[in-house]
């Protein structure tokens, strides 16, 4: 990530700013997206595995073998069956990896429904329901309207909730992505120096900091 950054930084200076959102945007987002889906999984996981069934964990399992191996057609089917069929434990985070597994399989509209479905859901957990709003919005960041990430994001970026980090990246991202570059800078400075943010982020936000320190 570090030279994808320093590229950046560079056309920042040789004032190329512009083209900042099309050329790395992608970038940035792919790693908050893993980032993101590895931190709901590991949650989901810890909350709800001891008191599941053997057989539902396995048929879990044997879903996440399917997205590993890139058969996502077939592993949005089996995280399917089970957010049907499985105790309430699972629903919810089966649900997340069929979006996910849809969206590689490039069925990004079915994955937005199931993602909007779950945020206006108050029967599941909350970390869950939030989640899915800011999955959709880096989803959204990409393949929709800055309008369309702030819909899924707005509130989520209060302090005390459980990814504002993520949703200040995504109002930071989209204000870049509008050409809002001061207002990007500020949200983005904030972030950085937020004590309660992960790591990955901060150091994201410091490092677009830096490409449009010039700007």
């Amino acid at each position: 990530m570090s030279d994808i950054f320093s590229e950046v930084d560079e056309d920042v200076r040789k004032d190329k700013s512009v083209e900042l959102w099309n050329k790395y945007g992608r970038y940035v987002i792919g790693a908050s997206v893993l980032l993101v889906a590895v931190t709901a999984a590991v949650v989901g996981w810890k909350s709800y595995s001891l008191s599941e069934s053997q057989a539902q964990g396995k048929q879990f399992e044997e879903a996440v073998a399917f997205a590993s191996e890139k058969k996502f057609d077939q592993a949005s089917a089996a995280f399917a069956s089970l957010a049907d069929s499985g105790s309430e434990g699972y629903q919810a985070l089966a649900r997340l990896r069929q979006a996910n597994a849809l969206i590689s399989a490039g069925n990004g509209s079915e994955a937005i429904e199931i993602y909007d479905a779950l945020a206006a859901n108050t029967d599941i957990g909350k970390e869950f329901s939030s989640i899915a709003g800011i999955l959709a919005g880096y989803y959204l960041i990409n393949n929709g309207s800055t309008d369309d990430v702030r819909k899924r994001v707005s509130g989520l970026e209060n302090a005390g909730t459980i990814w504002a980090a993520s949703a200040k990246e995504l109002l930071a991202l989209s204000d870049l992505k509008d050409g809002k570059i001061e207002d990007a800078r500020l949200q983005l400075t904030e972030l950085g120096q937020d004590a309660t943010a992960p790591q990955g982020v901060k150091a994201r936000a410091q490092q677009l900091l830096a490409a449009l320190k010039n700007k």
